[in-house]
Protein backbone atom coordinates (compact mmCIF):
# COMPACT_ATOMS: atom_id res chain seq x y z
CA UNK A 1 0.00 0.00 0.00
CA UNK A 2 1.66 3.25 -0.81
CA UNK A 3 1.96 5.76 1.89
CA UNK A 4 0.50 9.26 1.07
CA UNK A 5 2.82 11.91 1.12
CA UNK A 6 2.88 14.84 3.64
CA UNK A 7 2.85 17.58 1.48
CA UNK A 8 0.11 19.19 0.08
CA UNK A 9 -0.54 21.77 -2.87
CA UNK A 10 -2.49 24.63 -2.87
CA UNK A 11 -3.79 26.75 -5.69
CA UNK A 12 -4.90 30.19 -4.85
CA UNK A 13 -8.42 30.94 -6.69
CA UNK A 14 -10.55 33.80 -5.44
CA UNK A 15 -8.03 35.03 -3.32
CA UNK A 16 -8.69 31.40 -1.06
CA UNK A 17 -6.53 28.79 -1.00
CA UNK A 18 -7.99 25.48 -2.26
CA UNK A 19 -6.22 22.13 -1.19
CA UNK A 20 -5.70 20.15 -4.45
CA UNK A 21 -5.41 16.20 -4.65
CA UNK A 22 -3.35 14.89 -1.72
CA UNK A 23 -0.42 12.77 -3.90
CA UNK A 24 0.78 9.57 -3.09
CA UNK A 25 4.73 8.68 -2.33
CA UNK A 26 4.70 6.75 -5.29
CA UNK A 27 3.24 9.96 -7.53
CA UNK A 28 5.48 12.39 -5.75
CA UNK A 29 8.66 10.15 -6.75
CA UNK A 30 7.42 10.18 -10.35
CA UNK A 31 7.22 14.01 -10.34
CA UNK A 32 10.94 14.35 -8.89
CA UNK A 33 11.57 11.89 -11.93
CA UNK A 34 9.60 14.00 -14.66
CA UNK A 35 11.35 17.25 -13.00
CA UNK A 36 15.02 16.05 -13.28
CA UNK A 37 15.02 14.38 -16.53
CA UNK A 38 13.59 18.15 -17.75
CA UNK A 39 15.70 19.89 -15.95
CA UNK A 40 18.92 17.64 -17.64
CA UNK A 41 17.51 18.25 -20.74
CA UNK A 42 17.55 21.94 -20.50
CA UNK A 43 20.97 21.36 -18.59
CA UNK A 44 22.43 19.52 -21.97
CA UNK A 45 20.91 22.24 -24.63
CA UNK A 46 22.04 25.43 -21.87
CA UNK A 47 25.66 24.67 -21.48
CA UNK A 48 26.13 22.77 -24.79
CA UNK A 49 27.23 19.82 -22.92
CA UNK A 50 28.40 16.39 -24.64
CA UNK A 51 27.02 13.43 -22.67
CA UNK A 52 28.49 10.71 -24.05
CA UNK A 53 32.26 11.27 -23.41
CA UNK A 54 34.00 8.37 -24.18
CA UNK A 55 36.77 6.39 -21.40
CA UNK A 56 39.60 8.36 -23.44
CA UNK A 57 38.09 11.71 -24.09
CA UNK A 58 37.48 11.85 -19.88
CA UNK A 59 40.91 11.02 -19.33
CA UNK A 60 41.93 13.47 -21.54
CA UNK A 61 40.79 16.24 -19.56
CA UNK A 62 42.08 18.02 -16.48
CA UNK A 63 40.06 17.61 -13.86
CA UNK A 64 39.29 20.31 -10.88
CA UNK A 65 40.15 17.85 -7.81
CA UNK A 66 41.40 19.42 -4.28
CA UNK A 67 44.79 20.88 -5.53
CA UNK A 68 43.91 21.68 -8.91
CA UNK A 69 41.06 23.72 -7.87
CA UNK A 70 43.45 25.70 -5.42
CA UNK A 71 45.83 26.12 -8.35
CA UNK A 72 43.02 27.85 -10.05
CA UNK A 73 41.99 29.89 -7.60
CA UNK A 74 45.63 31.01 -6.80
CA UNK A 75 46.29 31.72 -10.34
CA UNK A 76 43.08 33.85 -11.31
CA UNK A 77 43.67 35.86 -8.27
CA UNK A 78 46.90 36.60 -9.26
CA UNK A 79 46.07 37.56 -13.09
CA UNK A 80 42.97 39.67 -11.29
CA UNK A 81 45.25 41.60 -9.03
CA UNK A 82 48.12 41.60 -11.93
CA UNK A 83 46.76 42.54 -15.21
CA UNK A 84 50.39 43.53 -16.36
CA UNK A 85 51.87 40.56 -16.77
CA UNK A 86 48.88 38.70 -18.53
CA UNK A 87 49.95 36.82 -21.87
CA UNK A 88 48.83 38.71 -24.87
CA UNK A 89 45.34 38.98 -25.90
CA UNK A 90 43.97 37.48 -22.85
CA UNK A 91 40.56 38.21 -21.89
CA UNK A 92 40.35 39.12 -18.08
CA UNK A 93 36.60 39.53 -18.51
CA UNK A 94 36.50 35.75 -19.57
CA UNK A 95 38.34 34.91 -16.60
CA UNK A 96 35.74 36.01 -14.62
CA UNK A 97 32.88 34.63 -16.70
CA UNK A 98 34.75 30.82 -16.38
CA UNK A 99 35.45 31.19 -13.06
CA UNK A 100 32.05 32.10 -12.05
CA UNK A 101 30.58 29.44 -13.97
CA UNK A 102 32.87 27.39 -12.82
CA UNK A 103 31.71 27.80 -9.33
CA UNK A 104 28.22 27.50 -9.82
CA UNK A 105 28.66 23.98 -11.61
CA UNK A 106 31.26 23.02 -8.42
CA UNK A 107 27.91 24.40 -5.82
CA UNK A 108 25.48 22.24 -8.08
CA UNK A 109 27.38 19.14 -8.03
CA UNK A 110 27.61 19.42 -4.75
CA UNK A 111 23.99 19.34 -4.24
CA UNK A 112 23.48 16.68 -6.53
CA UNK A 113 25.86 14.38 -4.38
CA UNK A 114 23.69 15.21 -1.24
CA UNK A 115 20.48 14.24 -3.47
CA UNK A 116 21.80 11.32 -5.08
CA UNK A 117 22.85 10.16 -0.94
CA UNK A 118 19.59 10.19 0.27
CA UNK A 119 18.30 8.92 -2.32
CA UNK A 120 20.62 5.86 -1.80
CA UNK A 121 19.57 5.48 1.51
CA UNK A 122 15.72 5.65 0.66
CA UNK A 123 16.36 3.02 -1.53
CA UNK A 124 18.25 0.65 0.52
CA UNK A 125 15.55 1.20 3.27
CA UNK A 126 12.63 0.72 0.68
CA UNK A 127 14.55 -2.25 -0.91
CA UNK A 128 15.01 -3.82 2.92
CA UNK A 129 11.31 -3.70 2.88
CA UNK A 130 10.59 -5.35 0.07
CA UNK A 131 13.26 -8.37 -0.03
CA UNK A 132 11.59 -8.81 3.71
CA UNK A 133 8.09 -9.02 2.29
CA UNK A 134 9.40 -11.20 -0.36
CA UNK A 135 11.23 -13.37 2.09
CA UNK A 136 7.69 -13.78 3.87
CA UNK A 137 5.90 -15.35 0.60
CA UNK A 138 9.47 -17.70 0.19
CA UNK A 139 8.93 -18.68 4.34
CA UNK A 140 5.18 -19.72 3.62
CA UNK A 141 5.57 -21.45 0.33
CA UNK A 142 8.47 -23.47 2.42
CA UNK A 143 5.70 -24.36 4.62
CA UNK A 144 2.78 -25.29 2.41
CA UNK A 145 5.27 -27.44 0.10
CA UNK A 146 6.60 -29.84 3.45
CA UNK A 147 2.75 -29.70 4.00
CA UNK A 148 1.96 -31.21 0.87
CA UNK A 149 -0.55 -28.39 -0.06
CA UNK A 150 -1.27 -29.10 -3.59
CA UNK A 151 0.48 -26.51 -6.61
CA UNK A 152 2.77 -25.06 -3.76
CA UNK A 153 6.40 -26.94 -4.80
CA UNK A 154 6.53 -24.93 -8.30
CA UNK A 155 6.10 -21.93 -6.98
CA UNK A 156 8.46 -22.70 -3.96
CA UNK A 157 10.81 -24.13 -6.29
CA UNK A 158 10.77 -20.70 -8.41
CA UNK A 159 11.80 -18.89 -5.38
CA UNK A 160 14.53 -21.17 -4.04
CA UNK A 161 16.59 -20.65 -7.42
CA UNK A 162 17.52 -17.81 -6.33
CA UNK A 163 18.87 -19.24 -2.89
CA UNK A 164 21.32 -21.61 -4.83
CA UNK A 165 25.09 -21.31 -4.94
CA UNK A 166 26.04 -21.22 -8.25
CA UNK A 167 29.48 -23.38 -8.82
CA UNK A 168 31.82 -21.35 -10.92
CA UNK A 169 33.52 -23.51 -13.73
CA UNK A 170 35.99 -25.60 -12.69
CA UNK A 171 34.99 -25.39 -9.15
CA UNK A 172 34.73 -28.63 -7.19
CA UNK A 173 31.60 -29.32 -5.35
CA UNK A 174 31.65 -29.01 -1.05
CA UNK A 175 30.93 -32.04 0.83
CA UNK A 176 27.50 -30.91 1.49
CA UNK A 177 26.92 -30.66 -2.20
CA UNK A 178 28.21 -33.65 -3.09
CA UNK A 179 26.19 -35.41 -0.39
CA UNK A 180 22.91 -34.01 -1.47
CA UNK A 181 24.01 -35.49 -5.26
CA UNK A 182 24.39 -38.84 -3.64
CA UNK A 183 20.95 -38.87 -2.25
CA UNK A 184 19.46 -37.88 -5.24
CA UNK A 185 21.16 -40.70 -7.16
CA UNK A 186 20.42 -43.48 -4.56
CA UNK A 187 16.93 -42.27 -4.99
CA UNK A 188 16.64 -41.98 -8.10
CA UNK A 189 15.67 -38.50 -8.22
CA UNK A 190 18.48 -37.18 -10.50
CA UNK A 191 20.54 -39.16 -13.05
CA UNK A 192 24.48 -38.11 -14.31
CA UNK A 193 27.63 -39.30 -12.37
CA UNK A 194 29.85 -38.98 -9.54
CA UNK A 195 33.46 -39.74 -10.33
CA UNK A 196 36.55 -39.28 -7.43
CA UNK A 197 40.11 -39.76 -9.10
CA UNK A 198 43.00 -39.87 -6.42
CA UNK A 199 46.40 -39.12 -7.75
CA UNK A 200 49.17 -40.60 -6.10
CA UNK A 201 47.76 -42.03 -3.32
CA UNK A 202 50.08 -42.60 -0.36
CA UNK A 203 49.59 -43.16 3.46
CA UNK A 204 48.65 -39.47 3.85
CA UNK A 205 45.61 -38.51 2.03
CA UNK A 206 46.97 -37.85 -1.62
CA UNK A 207 45.50 -35.15 -4.42
CA UNK A 208 42.06 -36.16 -5.94
CA UNK A 209 39.78 -34.86 -8.54
CA UNK A 210 36.27 -34.83 -7.84
CA UNK A 211 33.85 -34.46 -10.61
CA UNK A 212 30.25 -34.14 -10.36
CA UNK A 213 27.64 -34.68 -13.55
CA UNK A 214 24.15 -35.24 -11.41
CA UNK A 215 21.56 -33.67 -12.96
CA UNK A 216 18.16 -32.82 -12.30
CA UNK A 217 15.46 -31.09 -13.51
CA UNK A 218 13.90 -34.60 -15.54
CA UNK A 219 13.13 -38.29 -14.48
CA UNK A 220 16.34 -40.50 -13.94
CA UNK A 221 16.79 -44.41 -14.11
CA UNK A 222 18.00 -45.52 -10.92
CA UNK A 223 20.41 -48.44 -11.46
CA UNK A 224 22.70 -49.85 -8.92
CA UNK A 225 25.75 -52.45 -8.93
CA UNK A 226 28.56 -53.43 -6.52
CA UNK A 227 32.15 -52.30 -7.77
CA UNK A 228 35.71 -53.32 -6.13
CA UNK A 229 38.47 -51.34 -7.38
CA UNK A 230 41.78 -53.62 -8.34
CA UNK A 231 45.59 -52.82 -7.64
CA UNK A 232 45.83 -50.65 -10.82
CA UNK A 233 43.18 -48.35 -9.24
CA UNK A 234 40.35 -49.83 -12.21
CA UNK A 235 36.61 -50.27 -11.92
CA UNK A 236 35.44 -53.96 -11.81
CA UNK A 237 32.08 -55.42 -11.17
CA UNK A 238 31.69 -57.91 -8.50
Amino acid sequence: MAKQATKKTAVKTGGKAKSSKQLTRDEAIRNIIAELENNMQHFVQEEDVYANLTSLERRRLISARSRNYGFIDKAFDIARDNPQFMPANFDINSLYSNIRELEDLRQLMFVLQQFLQLVTSSFMQQADVCFRDALRIYGSLQEQTRGRVPGAEPLFNALREFFRRRRRPGEEPTEKELERDIKRLLHGTADGEIIIENESPKVTAGVHKVVDNVRTGKRAIKESADLSIDDSGNKIKK
